[in-house]
């Protein structure tokens, strides 16, 4: 069985990936709203919240956290399921283009398009969206997510927890400090401090912490 953690439009996506190559029919979904549980995405339920976590023979089950967004809810909801004994899986559209070389942490998604260079890390639970240039040895942090169109050069360093925008370009050998964000369509031909916001051509800081 797999397990969907989060019922919104990332959890779509994954399962559009999982549809396509036949692998959609033992997927149940999980999301901590009350309002969505009895909900379908697809085929497939919205069965309970974290508590539900108990009752999946951990041997039997592999989970995917879908949830579109960082701020720490990533790898706080990958850390309930680990406590579980429950172990990942990746969603990689038949559709992206992943070198040899590329290394992949558990539990990550690499959306339709998205072409991921030689010598590239993407760290547990990344997401990496649609149509995003990773070119070669980028390395993405826990928990990040890099959004559709954005363009990481050669070299550069995402922390964890961070988010890369929409139509972002990131200069060769930046580094995006942990839980910063940039801004959709910001050019970064700096490096972005921890929990900082970045936005503009060129990108500058819009405010102290995100936090």
């Amino acid at each position: 069985m797999k397990v969907l953690y989060c019922a919104g439009e990332q959890a779509r996506v994954v399962l559009d990936i999982l549809d396509r190559r036949d692998e959609a029919d033992d997927v149940v979904v999980l999301d901590d709203d009350p309002d969505r549980h009895g909900e379908r995405i697809g085929d497939a339920e919205v069965v309970g919240g974290s508590e539900k976590l108990p009752e999946f023979d951990a041997a039997e089950t592999r989970a995917l956290v879908a949830f579109g967004a960082s701020q720490g809810v990533r790898l706080e909801l990958a850390e309930l399921i680990r406590k579980r004994g429950i172990e990942f899986f990746e969603a990689i559209d038949d559709d992206a283009t992943v070198s040899a070389t590329a290394t992949l942490g558990e539990g990550v998604t690499i959306n339709a398009q998205t072409y991921v260079g030689p010598g590239v890390h993407l760290d547990d639970h990344v997401l990496v969206d649609s149509a995003v240039n990773l070119s070669h040895d980028v390395a993405v942090g826990a928990g990040s997510i890099v959004a559709p169109n954005a363009t990481l050069a050669g070299g550069v360093r995402v922390a964890a927890d961070a988010f890369v925008g929409a139509g972002a370009t990131v200069r060769d050998h930046v580094e995006i400090g942990e839980s910063a964000l940039v801004g959709a369509g910001s050019v970064v031909v700096e490096d972005v401090p921890p929990e900082a916001t970045v936005a503009g051509v060129p990108a500058e800081p819009l405010e102290q912490s995100r936090r």
